[in-house]
């Protein structure tokens, strides 16, 4: 695992230096409106009422549903906490102010969502939720990891963020569905 993290974080730093501004300009100037449905499945609050909706209602009749409920709204909380201690550590301006005032610099403990570019929440809310489903039921998990896909793509499309804001969302949205499905005694 620690390859494919170390791959992730090289892939985003490639990104700073070579692809991020310049995708980012492109999607500026076109508009694509399929993506602005596509995003709304990275807001945190369905899956975490879900994942406590189903904890809740199996806590008695079923042990083994209502931790797979409390293991997807872990996964959604721990993964947004640690994206949004990062968004105020890093700060790094949005799109939006690189087009209007070609800021890129990291203004690092803004509290101004406008500076809150990296990591993208809704791609790591988008990554935990769908690979705890993945895991959560195995039969399906192509199809929940190619909407996490679609989520950050349309981030990107939306001009709302950087590749690799995307890149660094999907890894902890990833990292924090596996690591907790395994310490949450899912793993078989």
């Amino acid at each position: 695992m620690a390859y494919k993290i170390v791959a992730v974080l090289l892939l985003a730093i490639a990104s700073i230096i070579w692809l991020d501004y310049d995708v980012a300009l492109f999607f500026h100037t076109h508009s694509y409106p399929f993506f602005s449905f596509i995003t709304h499945l990275g807001n945190a609050v369905p899956y975490l009422l879900a994942g406590l909706g189903a904890y809740i209602f199996f806590r008695k009749s079923d042990p083994a549903k209502a931790k797979k409920g409390l293991f997807l709204f872990t996964s959604v909380i721990v993964a947004g906490l640690i994206t949004t201690t990062l968004k105020i550590l890093i700060s790094r301006p949005r799109p939006k102010l690189f087009f209007s005032e070609h800021l890129t610099t990291p203004q690092f403990f803004e509290l101004k969502g406008k500076f809150w570019s990296m990591p993208s929440g809704h791609t790591t809310t988008a990554f935990a939720a769908m690979v705890s489903l993945g895991l959560i039921f195995p039969k399906y998990r192509y199809i929940f990891w190619f909407l996490a896909l679609l989520v950050a793509v349309s981030r990107v499309v939306l001009a709302q963020h950087y590749i690799s804001d995307v890149l660094i969302g999907a890894l902890i949205g990833s990292l924090s569905a596996v690591l907790l499905y395994k310490r949450m005694g899912l793993a078989k």
